[in-house]
């Protein structure tokens, strides 16, 4: 039998104990409830059976596991926001990437069955939510004027650092020499840190990261641009960027119908939300 050890960091205070096991050893909700219902879980060293136990930060959870157990893990089906004949919009997980070996791509094909399917766009490795995947090549192909255009609104929300006055705020930064324009709308904000929604005119890499950053406000656990701000303001440590691709609207190139896709906020970011007490 094999012990693992799982520090309860900021970011995780007031998850539920199912949750946080969920996230931890990437197993289902069923999985993770057996192993409390068979007495295998422990916080602070005492046995914890309770799904809903809600957790703190500072608490240890300790896991016995099998020697099967202790490298069984699964990877979660990629979750479907929206689909029809042409095209596949799912909600990103972090840690993958868009496209590439073991991309999110690779997965879908797996997942669906289908070898054609093609990621339209993409998003940095840690940032979640709406990503348009195409069923095949036509379908690719019709969606590219979509981009070249700007047709396409998309809002991220995101968690920053600082305080922020409510309202609205316009960034128009060149990004490699090529106009960048993002709208920032304040949703809430406290002491030190504040929930952003942004919608960008344009799509440069590392776009919102920059911008943010440029503005005093980089996203929370942006190992790229919120490195120095964390380290000086003490912060404990954040798993990823606070990034979430949230709405895609456009008119769909085949219907004409106008098209609206939301993915829900995932529960690191959620968790995150919590801790800093923002709606």
């Amino acid at each position: 039998m094999q012990t693992k050890e799982y520090p309860v960091n900021k970011i995780s205070h007031g998850q539920t104990l199912q949750d946080f096991i969920v996230a931890k050893r990437n197993i289902s909700r069923k999985a993770a409830k057996n192993l409390m219902d068979r007495r295998k879980v422990f916080v602070n060293g005492k046995r914890v059976w309770m799904a809903k136990h809600n957790l703190k930060t500072g608490d240890i959870v300790s896991i016995l596991l099998s020697p099967g157990e202790s490298t069984r893990t699964r990877k979660q089906k990629i979750p479907i926001v929206w689909e029809d004949s042409n095209y596949l919009i799912v909600n990103k997980p972090a840690n993958v990437l868009s496209v590439g070996k073991g991309s999110l791509e690779n997965r879908l094909q797996q997942q669906c069955e289908n070898p054609q399917l093609r990621a339209v766009h993409r998003l940095d490795r840690d940032t979640t939510g709406c990503l348009i995947i195409a069923k095949s090549e036509n379908a690719f192909q019709a969606m590219l004027p979509l981009f070249r255009e700007r047709s396409i609104s998309k809002t991220y929300h995101a968690i920053v650092h600082g305080f922020m006055k409510k309202g609205e705020h316009r960034i128009s930064k060149p990004l490699e020499g090529q106009t960048a324009v993002s709208h920032v709308r304040v949703l809430d904000s406290v002491d030190n840190a504040a929930h952003v929604a942004v919608k960008i005119e344009t799509g440069r890499t590392h776009q919102i990261r920059i911008h943010l950053a440029s503005f005093n406000h980089p996203v929370m656990g942006d190992p790229k641009y919120a490195g120095d701000v964390e380290k000086k303001a003490g912060v404990l440590p954040i798993p990823r960027q606070m990034l979430h691709a949230r709405t895609l609207v456009f008119t769909h190139p085949t219907t004409g119908n106008v098209l609206r896709t939301e993915a829900p906020l995932p529960a690191d970011f959620r968790a995150c939300l919590k801790s800093f007490k923002l709606t």
